[in-house]
C-alpha cells in the first residue's frame, strides 16, 4: 500500500455531526434569547425607574439608527464562530448607534477650515428710550367714559334663558317626588348653533316626567313628541353627519345626527329614511318622513337632543312649528 504524505487535512464532518452541530447552535441561540429576556424582566421588576429612563432615552435612538438586519447577521456570525467576540460587539455598536466601521473610514489628513460669513454680523445698538408722556387725569367729552360699563359686561357674559325654561320647571313641580335620571340635565346651556324645527305639527308630549301613554305609569320622557300626519317631511335641525340610520323595536325607523361639539340629535318612528350612516347633511335637508313605526300609539316624531351624552330639553332650543 502506498502512503501519501502531505499537509494535515481537517476531517470532514459526517451528516449526523453536522445535524447535531446545527441543533446545538439553535439551542445556544434560544438559550441566549431566553437569558436576555430573563435579564430584561429582572431589571424591570427590580429597577422599574431605571428601565423606564433607559427606554425613553435608548429606544428613540435605536428606532432612528439601528440596522436590525445587520445586527442579527452579526450575532449569527458570532454564534457560528466566524467572528470574534470583540468584532461582534464592535459591529453591533456601529449598527445600533450609527456611523460606519473604522476600516471603512477614509482618512485624508485634511481638516476643513470654517468659512467666514459673507457679511459681518450686524451690531445691535440699544434704541433711545422715548420720553414718557403722562396720561391726562380726565379726557374731554365722551372719551372720558369707559367703552363698556362693568354692568354691561356682566350682562353680556350671562346668556338670557328662554321662557321655555320657566314653563318647563313649573310643569315638573308636580313630579317632585320622582328621581330624575342620571343622564338628564335641566340646566339651560347655549349650544352655539341655530336650529330649525325638525317637522311641522303639534307638540303632543313634551320633555320631562309624564304618564306613559302605553304603560300608564309616570316615566321620564327623554325627548319631545310632535304629532303629525304620516308622510310629513322630517328635516335635519342643523348641519351634521349621520351616525346611524336603522330600525329597532322601540324607536322603529330612526336617525342619529352628529352636529359636532358633542351635540347629537335623534329622529324616531319614521315611515321612511332618506339617508344612511356616513352621509353629510345640511340644516333643513329632508332626511325622513313621519310614521308610526316602533312602540307608538299613532303617527308622530320623537325628537331628542344630547350634549356629551346628557339629554337636554329640545324645547329650550327649538320653536316647534304647528
Amino acid at each position: 500500500m502506498q502512503m501519501r504524505y502531505g499537509a494535515y487535512r481537517r476531517p470532514q464532518r459526517t451528516h449526523r455531526e453536522q445535524s447535531n452541530w446545527r441543533q446545538t447552535r439553535r439551542a445556544l441561540r434560544l438559550a441566549v434569547c431566553l437569558a436576555m429576556l430573563g435579564l430584561v424582566l429582572l431589571l424591570r421588576a427590580c429597577f422599574p425607574a431605571t428601565v423606564e429612563a433607559m427606554r425613553e432615552t435608548v429606544l428613540p435612538v435605536m428606532e432612528e439608527n439601528i440596522d436590525y438586519r445587520g445586527a442579527i447577521a452579526a450575532i449569527g456570525e458570532g454564534l457560528a464562530g466566524e467572528l470574534s467576540i470583540m468584532e461582534v460587539l464592535g459591529d453591533l455598536t456601529v449598527r445600533a448607534f450609527g456611523g460606519v466601521p473604522a476600516e471603512d473610514v477614509e482618512v485624508t489628513g485634511q481638516t476643513e477650515e470654517p468659512q467666514p460669513l459673507p457679511f459681518p454680523p450686524p451690531t445691535v445698538v440699544n434704541p433711545p428710550i422715548a420720553e414718557v408722556i403722562p396720561m391726562p387725569e380726565a379726557l374731554p367729552g365722551d372719551l372720558a367714559r369707559p367703552l363698556t360699563e362693568p354692568d354691561e359686561l356682566e350682562e353680556a357674559d350671562e346668556p338670557a334663558e328662554p321662557e321655555a325654561v320657566a314653563v318647563f320647571l313649573a310643569r315638573q313641580e308636580e313630579f317632585t317626588g320622582h328621581v330624575m335620571p342620571a343622564s338628564v340635565v335641566y340646566t339651560y346651556v347655549p349650544l352655539g348653533m341655530d336650529f330649525v324645527s325638525p317637522t311641522t305639527g303639534r307638540v303632543s308630549s313634551p320633555f320631562g316626567f309624564r304618564r306613559h301613554p302605553i304603560r300608564g305609569e309616570v316615566l321620564f320622557h327623554f325627548g319631545t313628541d310632535v304629532a303629525a300626519d304620516t308622510g310629513t317631511p322630517i328635516v335635519a335641525v342643523a348641519d351634521g353627519t349621520v351616525l346611524a340610520a336603522r330600525e329597532c323595536a322601540a324607536w322603529g325607523l330612526y336617525i342619529l345626527l352628529d352636529h359636532g361639539g358633542g351635540i347629537v340629535t335623534r329622529y324616531a318612528h319614521a315611515s321612511v329614511l332618506y339617508v344612511r350612516a356616513g352621509d353629510v347633511v345640511e340644516r333643513g335637508q329632508r332626511i325622513a318622513r313621519v310614521g308610526q313605526t316602533g312602540a307608538v300609539t299613532g303617527p308622530h316624531l320623537h325628537f331628542e337632543i344630547t350634549l356629551d351624552g346628557m339629554h337636554k330639553n329640545p324645547e329650550f332650543y327649538i320653536e316647534f312649528m304647528a
